[in-house]
């Protein structure tokens, strides 16, 4: 099973693969601008995606800010016609900075991805909790 895990952004969208379905990688970062939805379609037909799994803050500041997840996840649904789901996101940029501060990378400009891959390996974990 292939996955997308995607840390969604104001600015920027970070991006992580599995193609195992057990381990998920860093993959990208993607401009917040434009067709996004299209890029993602893209980037899942060209990895052959079963699921995308967007990172969605357990406490959203507000009910807009939780509805903006929630519609970005519709219509990437709707778009790819994959499943779509939401998984908490809480502190995965915190956790991707630490990692990356541990192996000594000082620029962090690439946290997007690393959060990304924080969130899907989550979810894998929890999914293969699930299935034992």
């Amino acid at each position: 099973m292939s996955l997308i895990g995607i840390d969604y952004g104001g600015k920027r969208i970070g991006v992580a693969v599995s193609e195992s379905g057990v381990v998920a990688s860093p993959h990208s970062i993607i401009a917040n601008q434009g067709d996004v939805i299209g890029r993602l379609d893209d980037l899942g037909r060209e990895l052959a995606v079963d699921v995308f799994v967007v990172g969605i803050p357990r406490r959203a500041r507000s009910a807009d800010g939780e509805a903006k997840f929630r519609r970005f996840a519709e219509e990437l649904g709707q778009r790819t016609c994959k499943p779509v789901v939401l998984w908490d996101e809480t502190l995965s940029t915190v956790e991707a900075e630490e990692r990356l501060r541990e192996i000594g990378r000082r620029t962090i400009d690439d946290i997007d991805m690393y959060a990304a891959a924080i969130i899907l390996q989550s979810y894998l974990d929890d999914q293969a909790g699930r299935s034992s």
